[in-house]
Order: C-alpha cells, then sequence, then structure tokens
C-alpha cells in the first residue's frame, strides 16, 4: 500500500468513527460533516478509476442493477415486510423504524438536499467508509471478520441515534436488516474490487425506496 493509499485509509478509520457512532450530531464535532465532504472529494480519483474498469468487465456492471434487487428483495420485503412483521406481531411490539421515520421527515423539510444525500452523497460516503475502508482493511487478514465487522458497524450506524442516544431500545430489532445490506454491499465489492458496483447498488436500493415512498405519499 502505497503512502496516498495509506492515508486515506487513516483518514476513512477516523471519520468512520465519528459517522457509524452518529457522533457527528454533536454541535462540536461539526467540522468532520465538512470532512467527509472533502474525503469524498479526494477519493474521486480513486471512484473514477474504478467506474474505468467497466470497460474492461461488464459483468461487474451487471452486478450494480443486481445487487439493488438482491437489496429491495431480500432485504425490504423478504426480510423487512414479511419476516420482521412476523417477529414483531409473534412479539406484540408496535414500532417504526426510526432511522426511517427520521429520513422520512428530513426529507419533508427539505426534499431536494434530502433526496441528494439519501440517493446519491450517503450512499458513496458510505460505501467508502464500510466497504473500501473497513471491509477493505480487514479482508487481507481475515475475510469473514471482514464480513461480520463492517456489516455490524453498517447496522449500528443506522440504529445508533434512536436507540443508544435516543433510549429506545426497541430499535435494536430493527438493526439485522442493515446488517442484511451490508453483507450484500460487501459481497458485491469483495467480488469485484471496484467501489463503484456497491455504490451503484446503493444508489439504485435507495432511490427506489425514496420513489416507492413518494408513490405511496408516503413523503
Amino acid at each position: 500500500m502505497n503512502c496516498s493509499a495509506k492515508w486515506k485509509k487513516i483518514t476513512g478509520v477516523i471519520l468512520l468513527f465519528f459517522y457509524c457512532t452518529n457522533m457527528l450530531n454533536i454541535p462540536a464535532l461539526q467540522i468532520f460533516n465538512i470532512i467527509n465532504i472533502l474525503y469524498v472529494l479526494v477519493m474521486n480519483p480513486d471512484i473514477a478509476r474504478d467506474a474505468a474498469k467497466f470497460g474492461k468487465s461488464r459483468k461487474s456492471l451487471l452486478l450494480i442493477p443486481l445487487g439493488a434487487i438482491a437489496i429491495i428483495g431480500i432485504q425490504a420485503i423478504l426480510w423487512d415486510n414479511i419476516i420482521m412483521s412476523q417477529i414483531k406481531a409473534g412479539l406484540g411490539i408496535v414500532t417504526d423504524n426510526a432511522n426511517t421515520e427520521n429520513v422520512i421527515s428530513m426529507i419533508r423539510e427539505n426534499p431536494v438536499m434530502m433526496g441528494f444525500m439519501a440517493c446519491f452523497y450517503g450512499p458513496i460516503l458510505e460505501e467508502l467508509l464500510y466497504r473500501y475502508t473497513a471491509f477493505g482493511l480487514i479482508r487481507d487478514r481475515d475475510r469473514a471478520l471482514a464480513y461480520i465487522v463492517s456489516a455490524l458497524l453498517f447496522g449500528f450506524q443506522h440504529i445508533a441515534v434512536a436507540a443508544i442516544y435516543g433510549g429506545d431500545l426497541i430499535q435494536l430489532i430493527n438493526m439485522p436488516e442493515y446488517i442484511i445490506a451490508g453483507l450484500i454491499f460487501a459481497f458485491l465489492y469483495d467480488k469485484t474490487e471496484n467501489i463503484c458496483v456497491p455504490a451503484g447498488a446503493h444508489i439504485l436500493a435507495n432511490s427506489f425506496g425514496l420513489l416507492s415512498m413518494v408513490m405511496n405519499n408516503v413523503i
């Protein structure tokens, strides 16, 4: 790993800590939101280099829509709408996904900016932090551990605000759906060595989710 790559990984680890723990909500740490943006900009040449690889491997390009379909089918439809609804009914739990409700609220307040954040910037940043950084750093030492750690961090980040900081521990029941998504994104990155593949699938899946909310008058 060259010096430039090492600094990118180190920066990614630092930003990953603040991002996945949702500490960026603390006013004194708002500066890291700016650093996140700068990090994505600095990583643009790497993203562009991976995008150029599609010319040599069309199969990798096909994995983007296939990955999005897997996310929507396995995570959103099978797990969230079928399995989880049965689990909640069996346990007598009546609760919404606080992360989803928070995203809906923010999109209602600022649809253009939050739509961009949820469907483009957010997926790219998360893939750089969880797959390129977390998964990438651990994979060479232990591939199975890389899947587990990166997926757990990804899942934790999506429920941390409500479950940990808000004290609504019942939100932990929503963590598996994000872990499933994290495992699928990690698989896409592991098989292609191309960060554009999980990022593209992430963008498509989030965009489909937002579109379905609009069509169902949720937003």
